[in-house]
């Protein structure tokens, strides 16, 4: 009897990619999967499908360099080898970085926090560095979030475990992600008046999703 493994993968979506939504971005991943000739083990029922987790969706738009998928193989390979084969299928903007065996009965990844970026530019940068002090030092930050049916108040700073705005112009944050899911990363770049940019051609990116040890 073959002996199901599983493999957790770290990858990258940047460039035109980063438009592709989650939903087609797991087309493509099974694609590249048929592609390399990897052996997957599959779920049961009329319509079988290749047995993969990924940690956590990505928003349209936003590029990632450490996104978390895991691969339950149908026998064993060694990571190395699955590395290479994915490599040599991966069309351009999905970049494999790493790959590792997950031990028998290991379950599936759970996100901690997650970590990104956003350059901006000088104009809007003495506004940022005034915004950010004011939300950090305060006890709660009351927003709206809009949905298709209703609007639902929550508070964003509990959400937001660190935030700085560096001497390169970059804000770096870091969101907790909980059983309930995190805030959006817009959010917090709304909340620091920083929210025009993203209509202006900046994007973020997710720089690390953290995973529970």
């Amino acid at each position: 009897m073959t002996t199901n493994t599983k493999v957790r993968l770290r990858f990258a979506k940047r460039g035109d990619l980063r438009l592709v939504s989650h939903h087609d971005l797991m087309r493509c991943l099974e694609r590249m999967l048929r592609r390399a000739q990897v052996p997957m083990a599959t779920t049961q029922g009329f319509n079988p499908r290749p047995r993969v987790t990924f940690a956590l969706a990505l928003g349209l738009g936003i590029e990632a360099l450490r996104e978390v998928v895991d691969l339950e193989l149908a026998g064993s390979m060694e990571p190395a080898q699955l590395l290479e084969r994915l490599v040599s299928c991966a069309p351009p903007g999905f970049d494999w970085v790493d790959a590792r065996a997950l031990p028998p009965g290991a379950g599936a990844p759970r996100p901690r926090s997650v970590v990104y970026e956003l350059p901006v530019p000088s104009p809007a940068r003495e506004a940022a560095q005034a915004a950010l002090p004011a939300f950090l030092s305060s006890a709660s930050w009351p927003i709206v979030r809009r949905r298709a049916d209703r609007l639902r108040e929550i508070d964003l700073r509990p959400h937001v475990l660190d935030a700085e705005l560096g001497g390169d112009g970059v804000l770096r944050f870091r969101l907790a992600v909980g059983p309930d899911g995190s805030a959006r990363p817009e959010e917090l770049v709304e909340a620091l008046a920083l929210g025009p940019l993203l209509s202006e051609g900046m994007y973020l990116t997710r720089v690390d999703v953290e995973l529970d040890a």
